[in-house]
Parts: structure tokens; C-alpha cells; sequence
């Protein structure tokens, strides 16, 4: 089994928000609240244990309210080596009407310093990374150079570490700089790589082939929400279907969900076609929990037990 890390410079409480109607200018009333330690790296990190998948996140926690995002993680089980700063832990809003779409509000206002990139560094030289797989997720804080996270990054490739970036903070330039072993943008973020118009899977997985070509990682999947996902190293295409959900409850940290399958999968020893399935079962699976909760075991293999994957 390989070392599963997962890394979260920018952490963040999630608040989730049931109502049975949304209504801008208006005074709405919440039925139910679910608050959980996140962030991208600890959704991943949440999701694997969860699912009995080895790990260990390295999160950056703020004096002001750290102590309860640990409880948070405590109370979930995650193996975890916490950085600790000044200042206070972000939140996200999401209010989740009834019968409407989500709505989104996520903070930029955390900061951290270059002092813990260097100490999440140190701690990371420490152990062996070579054939050992990291995510790198999320947006970077306020106070951490760009360009420092890539060369942080590229030394941890080059030590060995299969590294997988899923951040927005980053453009198409900038990955080919790190040139990491996998993205997953979706449809939406595609638009930041590339001017085509994405019509189907073919179009997607075409995309996919030539952004592997462009350099920016060694493989590409784009996600397609409810339509699937599309997948190239460059060489091969495939084309991914997955099955319709009858009652979503939540699209929220599916993404993540979807990295850990692939983490997950990819660990065990499974072949690409193998972890791809097992990352869409777990990012399909997500979509059937509340908030960011993690996908249940048994949506899983029911959900990887109807996916269908077509080769170009």
C-alpha cells in the first residue's frame, strides 16, 4: 500500500445550511446546520479514512479557533500534522434550498506566512516520498508567494512523490512548471485552460489529450458533473459514464471525493482504468451525503458497479 498525504495551506470551517427556499433580499429561515472541519486536503483526508484508506493530512491550523477544527478532525478519526499560525480559521457557506440549486459563499481571508511552508517542508523531508502519492488542494492563503508553493512542489516530485494538484490558484503555465502527475479540472475550470467548447465526452477527453500534451500534468480527467468524466495520459482516451442519482443531496466536496477514490485506488496497486472508476464511484457517491460529509462504502460499490467506460 502506497503513503497516501494530503496538504491544506488554507483550511476552513464548512457550514452547511438546509432550508426549504432561498430568496435574495429576504430573511430566510434555516432548518438544520451541519458544521464540519474542511478544506480541500481535509475532505480528501476524511473521505479515505472514512473508507479505511491510510493516511495522513498535513493541515495548517489558526491559534484563535484551531483547537476546535482538531476536535473537528479528532472527532472523524483523521491521522493528522497540524502548523499552527496566528490569526483565525476561515468559514464557507453553503445554503442548500429544497428544490433550487446551492448557493456558495467561501472566505479568502485566512493567511499564512512563508515560515509554515518551510515547516510543512521540513516535515515532509523527513520521510520517504519516493512512489508515495500527495495532494496538493485548495486556493493558497494570503501571505504565501505563488511562486514558492510550485518550487515546494516540484522538490517534492523530484524526491518521488506522485504528486496531484487540484487548486485554481494555478494556471495553465504555472502546471506546466510543476508538470504533476494528475488534475482533474471540471467543466467550468476548463475554461482556464483551454478556449474550446466542451459539447460531450469526446470533446472533453480530446481537450484532456492535448493539455497532457501541453505539459501540464502527466494525466488529465475532466469532470462532467451528472454527464461523467473524460480521462487522457496523453496517449489513450476514455470516456467515462456514470449513473444518474435520483436524490442528490449534495454537490459540495464531491471533487475531493473523487481525488480520494483515485488516491485510494491508485495506492492499492490498480490500474488506471481501475482507479478512475474507483474516483468517479467515491465523487459520485459524495453527491449522496450531507454537506461534506464522506461517501458511504456501499454507495460506492453500487455506484462502480454501473459505471461504463468507452475507449476513442
Amino acid at each position: 500500500m502506497k503513503p497516501i498525504r494530503t496538504v491544506t495551506l488554507n483550511p476552513a470551517f464548512d457550514l452547511h445550511y438546509e432550508m426549504d427556499s432561498f430568496e435574495a433580499r429576504k430573511e430566510n429561515y434555516v432548518k438544520s446546520a451541519v458544521i464540519q472541519a474542511g478544506g480541500k486536503g481535509v475532505n480528501i483526508s476524511r473521505a479515505l479514512t472514512a473508507n479505511g484508506i491510510s493516511n495522513a493530512a498535513y493541515v495548517v491550523l489558526a491559534e484563535e479557533n484551531g483547537a476546535a477544527f482538531e476536535r473537528e478532525l479528532q472527532r472523524d478519526g483523521l491521522v493528522y500534522v497540524p502548523f499552527y499560525t496566528n490569526g483565525r480559521i476561515r468559514e464557507n457557506i453553503t445554503l442548500h434550498p429544497a428544490n433550487d440549486r446551492e448557493t456558495r459563499i467561501s472566505l479568502d481571508t485566512f493567511y499564512a506566512d512563508q515560515a509554515i511552508l518551510d515547516a510543512m517542508e521540513e516535515a515532509l523531508r523527513k520521510e520517504e516520498l519516493s512512489d508515495s502519492l500527495l495532494a496538493f488542494s485548495g486556493r493558497l492563503p494570503r501571505g504565501i508567494e505563488k511562486s514558492a508553493v510550485i518550487a515546494f512542489l516540484k522538490r517534492l516530485i523530484a524526491r518521488g512523490a506522485r504528486v496531484v494538484v487540484d487548486s485554481n490558484s494555478f494556471s495553465a503555465d504555472d502546471l506546466r512548471e510543476i508538470h504533476p502527475w494528475f488534475i482533474k479540472p471540471n467543466e467550468q475550470e476548463i475554461a482556464a485552460f483551454s478556449k474550446h467548447e466542451i459539447r460531450d465526452r469526446s470533446d472533453a477527453a480530446a481537450i484532456a489529450c492535448d493539455m497532457v500534451k501541453s505539459g501540464v500534468a502527466q494525466e488529465v480527467m475532466i469532470t462532467l458533473g451528472g454527464d461523467g468524466a473524460a480521462w487522457s495520459d496523453g496517449k489513450q482516451k476514455l470516456c467515462f459514464q456514470v449513473p444518474r442519482l435520483d436524490c442528490p443531496v449534495s454537490t459540495i466536496g464531491a471533487g475531493d471525493s473523487t481525488v480520494a477514490g483515485l488516491l485510494a485506488a491508485t495506492a492499492r496497486g490498480e490500474d488506471p482504468v481501475g482507479a478512475l472508476q474507483c474516483a468517479l464511484a467515491y465523487g459520485t457517491a459524495a453527491c449522496l451525503t450531507q454537506g461534506t460529509l464522506p461517501p458511504m462504502r456501499a454507495d460506492i460499490e453500487r455506484i462502480y458497479s454501473k459505471l461504463r467506460v468507452h475507449t476513442l
